[in-house]
């Protein structure tokens, strides 16, 4: 079945140019249910002259729900490429073609480039210049026009599909020329995740506890989706707030407000083999502060010669002038389900167990969406309703000095250790707030996206903390000036970084758009460089304004990144990202801004994470290469020419020697010398 990608959303005037016959349906667009967008769907941004592709629209009302309308087709300049009334779009001449898709006077547009065919015309660049090319049977064969000189190009073979985890097996070929040279000091030593770990065996530890917390995490949420998107679909959460029903009386006594009150709440049961809501442990605590936005609470249960009054304290204020403000800014207003204006931070070793025995690393906390809901919503068989708190809740580790809980914490390291996470959990109970009393919303948001704005949110805080701004250009040493300045980079920088150095080291295997976000650390690293990236170049200069809206929906997955970088089609995005991560910071020259980041220098982050060494894998040409891309990521292949040389082909095919039949396969050429 063929995919199709948003690549235009505007409510504008209609604009000028020949209107293939279709009848035009008026739409009235104060009116419910009727079209305030039309976006243009298409397979691909780049066509060969002589091809053709079907488009088709999304039209959606105020809230982002589908609704039906005809369509009117146009094609600006005919001389380009022609579309007709269904919708074919038939490239004829090298140029971009606007498309537009009209329903009354609502307008959708996008841009497609036409070149011509890059077998027969051989592509000739200057120093700087990108050039994309897309479709099996277009990049099965692309010749690279004869240089004068010394020069170097990167190819990218990508999988532009937008769809989760879709599978591009393909080899890639370039015939030897008489001046290549090799690259074998291009990245020495570092073709595998084991050969950097190499480099310092603290990485392997620092690895092994990452993952055993997002494996954790990717049950959580997993079982939040179980029990909390059934209800999403039922309604019942809507029609509760819309008919002010939520200031009934709550199942639990956690509303006390003073300091020394103490409060029951009961913790979803994370342990292996237990039912999350089912078996919930139900917890006595004592409240220890109470700030404008934060209610902390210490379980009774919690060692001795853990936070002292004045450490809970310092955490509330930091919740309410740092997390909180820079959070909400960026993703919008949380909640208030029991009405007391605060988030509830209990520190419970019911989180210290969730940690097996000598452990490296630890689960710091977390957020379980059920306690969003509140018990009379719940359908009767739904065991969660026997767990929720009807409030917002943060679960959170403890203190303890001697181990009592299965391993030794200090209150310096629980203390630093959980700044970040509750900066990324928070973002997690915001985007299920403001979706759930959406009446457009369906489900809350696919894993990769929905992890992609947490680790954003910690990200976020940490530029907050340090006082840099929302598109600062950070180096390694801003992020990370010194030892005796590294709890912000350890908080907040260190885990992207980290994450992302992962999927530099096997782009093949791994993808940010992936189920496998779930429980590997590579895609959760890709997922968070490709959110900076789309908002360094996809948000009109309005970051925050694009996360509240990525938070906020309707739509989900892709569909959600696609809806808010408007005319973006999903292979630029990803083209432009991967070729960001390979040129940014290189220092190209002429090569545009959009094939680099404008928040971070990536190439310097990454080096400094990687003790020096930049950790993206390339491999040389010439050469033939058997391998693959998951949808959204790709491989890197260099080639480096001292003196003049002939042109060559590149050659992109399916693994038996034919012709790719899939439309996404994509092959980026930018010469950076």
């Amino acid at each position: 079945m063929r995919q199709w990608i948003i690549v235009g959303a505007a409510a504008i005037v209609a604009g000028t140019g020949a209107a293939c016959s279709s009848k035009e349906t008026p739409v009235d667009p104060g009116k419910p249910g009727a079209a305030t967008s039309v976006s243009v769907l298409a397979v691909k941004s780049a066509m060969v002259a002589g091809t053709s592709q079907q488009l088709t629209t999304a039209v959606v009302d105020k809230n982002g729900k589908v609704v039906t309308a005809t369509v009117t087709w146009a094609a600006t300049p005919a001389s380009v490429a022609t579309v007709t009334s269904a919708g074919v779009l038939t490239a004829v001449a090298p140029g971009t073609v606007k498309v537009s898709a009209s329903v009354g006077s609502i307008v959708g547009t996008a841009d497609v480039q036409v070149d011509e065919d890059p077998c027969t015309k051989a592509v000739s660049m200057r120093v700087g210049e990108v050039r994309t090319f897309t479709g099996g049977s277009t990049v099965s064969c692309i010749t690279i026009a004869a240089s004068t000189g010394a020069s170097e190009y990167v190819f990218i073979g990508a999988n532009t599909r937008p769809v989760q985890d879709d599978l591009l097996q393909y080899t890639v070929s370039l015939g030897a020329t008489a001046s290549a040279s090799s690259n074998s000091s291009l990245h020495p030593s570092i073709n595998s995740a084991a050969a950097l770990d190499a480099l310092d065996p603290r990485l392997i530890l620092e690895r092994q506890s990452m993952e055993q917390v997002d494996a954790l995490h990717e049950r959580l949420r997993g079982l939040e989706r179980t029990a909390v998107n059934p209800v999403l679909r039922s309604g019942s959460v809507r029609r509760a707030a819309l008919s002010n029903e939520r200031g009934a009386a709550l199942a639990v006594s956690a509303v006390a407000r003073a300091v020394g009150d103490t409060i029951t709440v009961r913790v979803p049961n994370l342990n292996s083999g237990k039912d999350i809501c089912k078996d919930n442990l139900p917890v006595r605590a004592v409240v220890r502060a109470v700030s404008t936005r934060a209610t902390i609470a210490e379980d009774v249960a919690t060692p001795t010669g853990g936070f002292t009054t004045a450490d809970y304290q310092a955490i509330a204020l930091e919740f309410d002038n740092l997390i909180f403000p820079t959070d909400t800014s960026w993703f919008g207003a949380p909640t208030d389900i029991n009405g007391d204006g605060r988030i509830t931070i209990l520190y419970t070793p019911e989180v210290n167990k969730l940690s097996p025995p000598n452990a490296t690393g630890f689960t710091a906390g977390f957020f379980f969406g059920s306690d969003l809901i509140k018990k009379t919503e719940y359908p009767a068989t739904n065991e969660c309703r026997n767990q929720t708190n009807e409030q917002e809740v943060f679960y959170v580790l403890t203190p303890d000095p001697t181990g009592l809980f299965n391993n030794v914490r200090s209150t310096v390291t629980v203390r630093q250790g959980t700044r970040g996470v509750i900066a990324h959990e928070f973002q997690h109970m915001i985007n299920q707030g403001v979706r759930q009393y959406n009446p457009a919303v369906a489900a809350l948001e696919t894993f990769w996206l929905n992890e992609a704005l947490s680790h954003g949110a910690e990200e976020f805080v940490g530029r907050a903390a340090r006082g840099f701004g929302d598109f600062q250009r950070l180096s390694f040493l801003d992020v990370n000036p010194s030892v005796s300045a590294a709890n912000d980079y350890n908080a907040f920088f260190r885990q992207n970084l980290a994450r992302f150095q992962r999927w530099m080291l096997r782009p093949d295997t791994s993808a940010p758009v992936s189920a496998q976000n779930r429980a590997q650390l590579a895609p959760r690293g890709a997922s968070w460089a490709l959110l900076r990236y789309s908002i360094d170049h996809h948000s009109n200069g309005a970051a925050r304004a694009f996360t509240r809206a990525l938070a906020a929906g309707p739509q989900i997955d892709v569909a959600n990144l696609l809806a808010r970088a408007k005319t973006a089609h999903f292979d630029q995005i990803i083209s432009g990202w991967l070729v960001a991560n390979y040129a940014d910071g290189l220092s190209v020259n002429g090569i545009a801004s959009r094939y680099g980041y404008m928040s971070w220098n990536m190439r310097s982050a990454m080096e400094g994470v990687s003790s020096g060494v930049f950790p993206l894998v390339v491999s040389p040409f010439p050469g033939t290469y058997s391998t693959q891309a998951l949808s959204s990521s790709g491989n890197y292949f260099r080639l480096a020419r001292t003196s003049s040389s002939p042109q060559v082909q590149l050659k992109v095919q399916a693994p038996d020697g034919t012709n790719l039949t899939s439309e996404y396969p994509t092959v980026v050429v930018v010469r950076t010398k």
